[in-house]
């Protein structure tokens, strides 16, 4: 397993660990501009965030089969290695991953090991805002999140669609202080209560906002923001209803809430709106109690999901030029409980996916007998990552 080695075709080295993050990274996490500015946002790519919320168990996601004291720690939900999918001569991923297993195959998809940073926090709350803030010192500075930033260094004011979230709350990764970003739930919310009236409803929105809202020194604001929800909801509803539904038919998605967000967005992709960033969120990975069962079933639809969504933009030639994350707050500690389950960890997994990944194995496995009080050391900032991934 290289630490150096690119995992994105033709991209920026990927560097284990160092305790500082790479010198831009750390400029924008103080809001600052590098003296030589910012490089333009690359127009024709898209990236597509998926947050495991609840603390992903990464040591049965990423297994190390092999290890006796990965056996010994875990006796009653440890996975065997006549199950697992293997990557490697000592790491398989979960088995209910065989879709993603068949895509690592084809040198689609980079696993990287060991993500974490100094002084990890064992609460979903500040680390989850440390993993969107992208600054393990986020609670000491002004909010606001690592592709919120990303998106203000590209210029004072971007299309509202240049950001979309699957569902109803802004999280902290996009928060910004210039960048507008749209919450379309599952794409459904356009059609303003059905085709009858739809039109009509929009043009009684369109006009609205044309003459203002009595907002005084604010009105142009306003009224440019109406104008701006109004034009982004006529792009959305196109472009879904333009899809070409064979490509999705040969995709076969899954029926779960991710796999629908990801049919809807890669039909936004396949219709050229222009989005940059999309974030998707699948909850139920805080696995203290009766973790196989539960286990499995979310990552059976993580895997499954990504396939699909996958199949869905190769059909249309689109596969080359999306590039999809996997993240999740913390992992889960090395010794399972007893409760068939784990407790909060640190340390953990992610997967980047897509054609424009190189596939394979990054970042040295943590030592399962080196331990933080029971928790996996990290050994990839996850900095890193998001500095090879922009």
């Amino acid at each position: 397993m290289s630490n150096r080695r690119a995992f994105i075709q033709n991209g920026l080295g990927f560097v284990s660990l160092g305790l500082t993050s790479p010198q831009f990274l750390r400029a924008t996490s103080q809001g600052a501009m590098p003296k030589d500015g910012w490089a333009a946002i690359p127009t024709g790519k898209t990236l597509v965030v998926i947050e495991m919320t609840g603390g992903n168990d990464g040591l049965n996601t990423v297994v190390p089969y092999t290890d006796a004291a990965y056996a010994a720690a875990r006796p009653n939900i440890g996975l065997k290695a006549g199950d697992v999918v293997k990557i490697s001569d000592k790491l398989a991923l979960h088995p209910a991953m065989k879709s993603l297993g068949a895509m690592f195959e084809k040198g689609r998809v980079a696993v990287v090991n060991g993500v974490g940073y100094p002084n990890p926090s064992r609460s979903h709350f500040q680390a989850m805002d440390i993993w969107q803030s992208g600054d393990p010192e986020t609670q000491l500075r002004e909010r606001s999140g690592w592709l919120g930033r990303y998106f203000d260094a590209g210029g004072p004011y971007l299309d509202t669609l240049s950001g979309i979230v699957m569902g109803a709350q802004l999280p902290l990764a996009l928060e910004s202080q210039n960048s507008p970003i749209s919450l379309i739930g599952n794409g459904s919310d356009y059609d303003f209560g059905g085709a009858d009236d739809r039109q009509k409803q929009m043009q009684v929105l369109h006009a609205l906002y044309q003459g203002g809202t009595g907002a005084g020194a604010n009105a142009e604001f306003v009224s440019n923001g109406g104008n701006d929800v109004y034009d982004g909801a006529e792009t959305i509803r196109k472009a879904l209803l333009n899809y070409d539904t064979r490509a999705n038919s040969a995709a076969n998605y899954p029926q779960n809430g991710l796999a629908q967000s990801l049919q809807t967005i890669a039909k936004l992709i396949a219709g050229d709106i222009g989005t940059r960033v999309f974030y998707a969120t699948l909850g139920g990975f805080d696995t203290h109690t009766d973790q196989p069962q539960n286990h499995a079933a979310l990552l059976r639809a993580v895997s499954e999901s990504i396939a699909a969504f996958y199949r869905d933009l190769t059909a249309q030639g689109l596969d080359e030029n999306v590039m999809l994350m996997t993240f999740s707050e913390f992992g889960r500690r090395v010794k399972e409980n007893g409760a068939a389950g784990t407790d909060h960890g640190a340390a953990n997994c992610l997967f980047l996916v897509g054609g424009s990944v190189r596939g394979g194995i990054f970042g040295d496995y943590p030592s399962l007998t080196d331990l933080d009080g029971g928790d996996l050391k990290h050994t990839t900032d996850f900095r890193r990552v998001y500095a090879t991934v922009i």
